[in-house]
Protein backbone atom coordinates (compact mmCIF):
# COMPACT_ATOMS: atom_id res chain seq x y z
CA UNK A 1 0.00 0.00 0.00
CA UNK A 2 1.21 3.52 -0.02
CA UNK A 3 1.16 5.65 2.82
CA UNK A 4 1.84 9.49 2.73
CA UNK A 5 5.70 10.91 4.06
CA UNK A 6 5.20 14.36 2.65
CA UNK A 7 2.75 17.43 3.18
CA UNK A 8 3.23 18.23 -0.85
CA UNK A 9 1.77 14.75 -1.57
CA UNK A 10 -1.52 16.05 -3.35
CA UNK A 11 0.73 17.48 -6.07
CA UNK A 12 0.48 15.06 -9.11
CA UNK A 13 3.70 13.29 -10.08
CA UNK A 14 6.19 11.23 -12.40
CA UNK A 15 7.56 8.45 -10.59
CA UNK A 16 11.12 7.56 -12.43
CA UNK A 17 11.82 3.81 -11.66
CA UNK A 18 15.26 3.36 -12.19
CA UNK A 19 17.60 -0.11 -11.68
CA UNK A 20 19.34 -2.68 -13.59
CA UNK A 21 15.82 -5.15 -13.64
CA UNK A 22 18.28 -8.43 -13.89
CA UNK A 23 15.64 -9.75 -14.26
CA UNK A 24 12.92 -7.80 -13.88
CA UNK A 25 10.30 -9.54 -10.79
CA UNK A 26 6.89 -10.26 -9.35
CA UNK A 27 8.12 -7.14 -6.56
CA UNK A 28 8.87 -4.90 -9.26
CA UNK A 29 5.56 -5.48 -11.14
CA UNK A 30 3.76 -5.09 -8.00
CA UNK A 31 5.57 -1.83 -7.58
CA UNK A 32 4.70 -0.82 -11.07
CA UNK A 33 0.69 -1.46 -10.62
CA UNK A 34 0.78 0.57 -7.50
CA UNK A 35 2.21 3.35 -8.89
CA UNK A 36 -0.12 3.05 -12.28
CA UNK A 37 -3.59 3.05 -9.43
CA UNK A 38 -1.96 6.10 -7.78
CA UNK A 39 -4.36 8.95 -9.15
CA UNK A 40 -1.31 11.53 -8.58
CA UNK A 41 0.59 9.78 -10.80
CA UNK A 42 1.02 10.94 -14.43
CA UNK A 43 3.68 7.96 -15.62
CA UNK A 44 5.74 5.66 -14.57
CA UNK A 45 8.95 5.99 -16.57
CA UNK A 46 10.67 2.49 -16.42
CA UNK A 47 14.47 2.93 -17.18
CA UNK A 48 16.61 0.26 -16.86
CA UNK A 49 20.25 0.92 -16.68
CA UNK A 50 23.20 0.12 -18.82
CA UNK A 51 25.21 -0.87 -15.81
CA UNK A 52 24.85 0.39 -12.03
CA UNK A 53 28.24 2.08 -11.24
CA UNK A 54 28.05 1.07 -7.88
CA UNK A 55 27.41 -3.07 -8.87
CA UNK A 56 29.45 -5.42 -10.89
CA UNK A 57 27.85 -6.19 -14.14
CA UNK A 58 24.71 -8.07 -14.67
CA UNK A 59 23.79 -11.44 -15.77
CA UNK A 60 20.98 -10.63 -18.39
CA UNK A 61 23.15 -8.12 -21.37
CA UNK A 62 21.76 -4.36 -21.87
CA UNK A 63 18.75 -5.26 -24.73
CA UNK A 64 17.56 -8.02 -22.96
CA UNK A 65 17.07 -6.44 -19.61
CA UNK A 66 14.90 -3.33 -21.78
CA UNK A 67 13.12 -6.27 -23.44
CA UNK A 68 12.26 -7.75 -20.42
CA UNK A 69 11.60 -4.04 -19.14
CA UNK A 70 9.06 -3.95 -21.87
CA UNK A 71 7.09 -6.73 -21.34
CA UNK A 72 6.46 -5.57 -17.94
CA UNK A 73 5.47 -2.20 -18.95
CA UNK A 74 2.83 -4.00 -20.61
CA UNK A 75 1.62 -6.05 -18.51
CA UNK A 76 1.79 -3.51 -15.41
CA UNK A 77 -0.86 -0.48 -16.64
CA UNK A 78 -1.06 2.69 -19.19
CA UNK A 79 1.18 4.66 -16.99
CA UNK A 80 4.01 3.00 -17.59
CA UNK A 81 6.35 3.88 -20.24
CA UNK A 82 10.42 2.71 -21.23
CA UNK A 83 12.91 4.78 -21.26
CA UNK A 84 16.50 3.73 -22.82
CA UNK A 85 18.43 6.96 -22.53
CA UNK A 86 20.91 4.92 -20.16
CA UNK A 87 21.05 1.89 -22.39
CA UNK A 88 21.32 3.77 -25.41
CA UNK A 89 24.65 5.44 -23.57
CA UNK A 90 26.58 2.63 -24.04
CA UNK A 91 28.03 2.66 -20.50
CA UNK A 92 27.66 3.11 -16.65
CA UNK A 93 25.13 6.75 -16.16
CA UNK A 94 25.05 8.11 -13.07
CA UNK A 95 21.19 9.04 -11.71
CA UNK A 96 21.78 12.74 -11.52
CA UNK A 97 22.88 12.77 -15.51
CA UNK A 98 19.42 10.61 -15.92
CA UNK A 99 17.57 13.03 -14.33
CA UNK A 100 18.61 16.40 -15.43
CA UNK A 101 17.99 14.21 -19.40
CA UNK A 102 14.27 13.13 -18.27
CA UNK A 103 13.91 16.61 -16.89
CA UNK A 104 14.17 18.24 -20.28
CA UNK A 105 12.25 15.36 -22.18
CA UNK A 106 9.24 15.73 -20.37
CA UNK A 107 9.57 19.28 -20.68
CA UNK A 108 9.57 19.16 -24.03
CA UNK A 109 7.12 16.20 -24.40
CA UNK A 110 4.33 17.07 -21.94
CA UNK A 111 1.60 19.76 -21.85
CA UNK A 112 2.96 22.97 -19.89
CA UNK A 113 0.40 22.52 -17.31
CA UNK A 114 2.27 19.22 -16.75
CA UNK A 115 5.71 21.43 -15.47
CA UNK A 116 4.45 21.68 -11.94
CA UNK A 117 4.24 18.17 -11.62
CA UNK A 118 7.08 16.70 -9.72
CA UNK A 119 9.83 14.21 -10.10
CA UNK A 120 9.89 11.52 -7.95
CA UNK A 121 12.95 8.14 -8.22
CA UNK A 122 11.55 5.33 -6.86
CA UNK A 123 14.49 3.24 -5.10
CA UNK A 124 14.85 0.34 -2.70
CA UNK A 125 15.33 1.35 1.41
CA UNK A 126 19.23 0.11 0.97
CA UNK A 127 19.59 2.18 -1.88
CA UNK A 128 17.94 4.99 -0.27
CA UNK A 129 20.44 4.38 2.76
CA UNK A 130 23.47 4.45 0.69
CA UNK A 131 22.46 7.27 -1.60
CA UNK A 132 25.26 9.47 0.01
CA UNK A 133 27.63 7.46 -2.06
CA UNK A 134 25.91 8.99 -5.32
CA UNK A 135 27.51 11.11 -7.80
CA UNK A 136 26.10 14.96 -7.21
CA UNK A 137 23.79 13.70 -4.54
CA UNK A 138 23.21 16.81 -2.52
CA UNK A 139 21.95 18.18 -6.27
CA UNK A 140 19.77 15.16 -6.86
CA UNK A 141 18.08 15.54 -4.10
CA UNK A 142 16.86 19.08 -4.83
CA UNK A 143 15.82 17.98 -8.03
CA UNK A 144 13.15 14.66 -7.34
CA UNK A 145 11.50 13.61 -4.30
CA UNK A 146 12.13 10.03 -3.21
CA UNK A 147 9.72 6.77 -3.15
CA UNK A 148 11.47 4.71 -1.24
CA UNK A 149 10.26 0.86 -1.00
CA UNK A 150 10.13 -1.19 2.14
CA UNK A 151 10.87 -4.74 2.33
CA UNK A 152 10.34 -4.47 6.57
CA UNK A 153 8.30 -2.45 8.67
CA UNK A 154 11.17 -0.94 10.09
CA UNK A 155 11.84 2.93 9.99
CA UNK A 156 13.51 3.99 7.01
CA UNK A 157 17.13 4.62 7.47
CA UNK A 158 18.45 8.60 5.97
CA UNK A 159 21.46 8.68 4.08
CA UNK A 160 24.33 10.83 5.98
CA UNK A 161 24.42 14.53 5.39
CA UNK A 162 21.38 14.51 2.99
CA UNK A 163 18.53 15.93 3.93
CA UNK A 164 15.89 14.23 0.61
CA UNK A 165 12.24 14.36 0.80
CA UNK A 166 9.81 11.23 0.90
CA UNK A 167 7.13 11.55 -1.10
CA UNK A 168 6.01 7.95 -0.43
CA UNK A 169 6.55 4.79 1.11
CA UNK A 170 5.55 1.83 -0.56
CA UNK A 171 5.18 -1.67 2.06
CA UNK A 172 6.36 -4.82 0.13
CA UNK A 173 6.71 -7.48 3.29
CA UNK A 174 5.17 -9.99 1.61
CA UNK A 175 7.53 -9.95 -1.13
CA UNK A 176 10.25 -9.66 1.16
CA UNK A 177 11.67 -13.28 -0.01
CA UNK A 178 11.83 -12.14 -3.75
CA UNK A 179 15.07 -10.15 -5.35
CA UNK A 180 16.68 -10.06 -8.40
CA UNK A 181 19.65 -11.61 -6.92
CA UNK A 182 17.53 -14.62 -5.40
CA UNK A 183 16.58 -15.16 -8.82
CA UNK A 184 20.11 -14.79 -10.55
CA UNK A 185 21.23 -17.54 -7.86
CA UNK A 186 19.06 -20.03 -8.50
CA UNK A 187 18.75 -19.85 -12.39
CA UNK A 188 22.91 -20.06 -11.76
CA UNK A 189 21.94 -23.40 -9.78
CA UNK A 190 19.37 -24.54 -11.87
CA UNK A 191 16.01 -24.42 -10.02
CA UNK A 192 14.77 -23.25 -12.38
CA UNK A 193 11.24 -23.81 -11.42
CA UNK A 194 12.34 -21.71 -8.31
CA UNK A 195 13.44 -19.04 -10.14
CA UNK A 196 10.08 -18.63 -12.26
CA UNK A 197 7.52 -18.69 -9.19
CA UNK A 198 9.59 -15.11 -8.79
CA UNK A 199 8.97 -13.95 -11.93
CA UNK A 200 6.16 -12.92 -14.25
CA UNK A 201 4.98 -15.17 -16.21
CA UNK A 202 4.74 -12.81 -19.33
CA UNK A 203 8.63 -13.21 -19.61
CA UNK A 204 8.91 -17.37 -19.14
CA UNK A 205 9.47 -17.38 -22.35
CA UNK A 206 12.46 -15.36 -22.20
CA UNK A 207 13.89 -16.93 -19.61
CA UNK A 208 13.61 -20.00 -21.39
CA UNK A 209 15.37 -18.82 -24.86
CA UNK A 210 18.41 -17.54 -22.82
CA UNK A 211 18.73 -20.31 -20.84
CA UNK A 212 18.19 -22.75 -23.81
CA UNK A 213 15.77 -24.79 -21.77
Amino acid sequence: MLTSSQSQDSKAFFAIYGGSFDPPHLAHLEILKILNNNPLCLKIILLPNYRNPLKSPTLFTPKERLKMCEILAQTSGDKTIIDDYEIKQNRPVHTIESISALQKQILDSYPLSYAQAKLCFVLGSDSFQSLHLWKDSQSLCKLVEFIVIKRESNAITYPQNLKPQIRESISLSHFNPISSSKVRELLHNGEIEKALKMLPQQIFPFIHTHFKL
